[in-house]
């Protein structure tokens, strides 16, 4: 049976007769197959319009309630799937709450291809971290796939934030913490959610933290962010949990002018310190991202041992050719691709 592997609809595996589509950009055909591996928009079919028919989709039961609300249309969720050439199912990412990887067995040469979609193998908070499972093929995210991104241990930068943040509001200053609303903003409310009992959401991140408790999430509640700013309280401190966007910047300027507070970014973008804070408004930043930083990339691809590495999204290139460097097989699946190296 012959299988390809290449970027279109993001990752398609080509078999005789049927696809199946890894994050997809469009549902574009009743008979393929689809994976979703989690809610973050550049994992969603964001292109097109509301497909012809309900797409059955393996993900995960958070994802699929989550994607509900974003895309605004419904998808039949499936925790497994089966067909003659292939089976697949779904293992815990470790990226955010709703994330899982795609295990995926070819039945005729008992292949095993294991696409990462995006991974975290790092335990934090409660979220555990990926196990790294052995496979001929690994489909591998390369974000931080360049070996300038190398992070502190999850718990240090959440010690060296807390004391920040605890400082801030021991004079008197609000603090808002950023984070996307999906993922990080609920590990935030987890991580820091404790020290103040006022807290605030903007209004995307509040409707998060409602579903993510639906799904069983314990988090500290938030009262929903005032539409008028001098709303807020003038004589005391609070958290304010809010997503990053440019479309955001001249607001959290007004905020930080009317009520003297500090801005405290969390990404991995943070390595670069003071390039993030000016590119985010942040007064202080933490390497803390939901990603694996580039060592634990290359720990990931050791562990699993496959006989094929394709580097996907992010540094594909630059990890492709340490890995190589590191005796692996890989090449990073550039757009369009489909020679005869990328076949199984």
């Amino acid at each position: 049976m012959l299988v390809q592997i290449f970027s279109k609809n993001r990752i398609t595996l080509q078999f005789p007769g049927a696809n199946l589509h890894l994050d997809p950009k469009l549902f574009n055909s009743k008979e393929d197959q689809f994976f979703i591996s989690h809610a973050h928009y550049d994992h969603l079919p964001t292109k097109g319009k509301k497909p012809p028919f309900v797409p059955k989709v393996v993900c995960s039961k958070a994802t699929a309630k989550l994607f509900n609300k974003r895309i605004r249309y419904e998808i039949t969720p499936l925790e497994a799937f089966e067909t003659e050439q292939f089976s697949l199912k779904t293992i815990p990412s470790g990226h955010t709450f709703d994330s899982t990887a795609a295990e995926i067995n070819l039945k005729e040469n008992g292949l095993k291809v294991l696409y990462t979609g995006d991974i975290n193998i790092e335990d934090r908070a409660y979220l555990q971290g990926f196990r790294p499972k052995k496979c001929d093929v690994l489909l591998l995210e390369a974000t931080w796939g360049h070996k300038e991104y190398s992070f502190p241990p999850f718990m240090e930068q959440v010690e060296q934030a807390t004391n920040y943040i605890q400082t801030q509001l021991d004079h008197n200053h609000p603090v808002i913490l950023l984070g996307y609303a999906i993922g990080k903003a609920q590990l935030l409310n987890y991580c820091f959610g404790q020290l103040i009992d006022l807290r605030f959401s903007s209004k995307i991140v509040w409707e998060m933290e409602q579903i993510h408790k639906e799904l069983g999430l314990s988090l500290h509640p938030t009262k929903k962010l005032p539409t008028v700013i001098d709303d807020l309280p003038k004589t005391s401190p609070w958290l304010l949990f809010q997503a990053p966007s440019p479309y955001n910047s001249n607001f959290i300027q007004k905020l930080k002018k009317k009520t003297n507070c500090r801005v405290v970014g969390f990404s991995g973008w943070a390595k670069d310190l003071e390039s993030f804070k000016h590119r985010s408004g942040a007064d202080a930043a933490f390497m803390i991202s939901d990603h694996s930083d580039y060592n634990k990339l290359l720990e990931l691809a050791k562990a699993c041992s496959p006989e094929k590495i394709f580097t996907i999204f992010g540094n594909a290139k630059k990890l492709a050719k340490d890995l190589q460097k590191e005796g692996l097989n890989a090449l990073p699946l550039s757009s369009g691709q489909a020679t005869l190296e990328n076949y199984f």
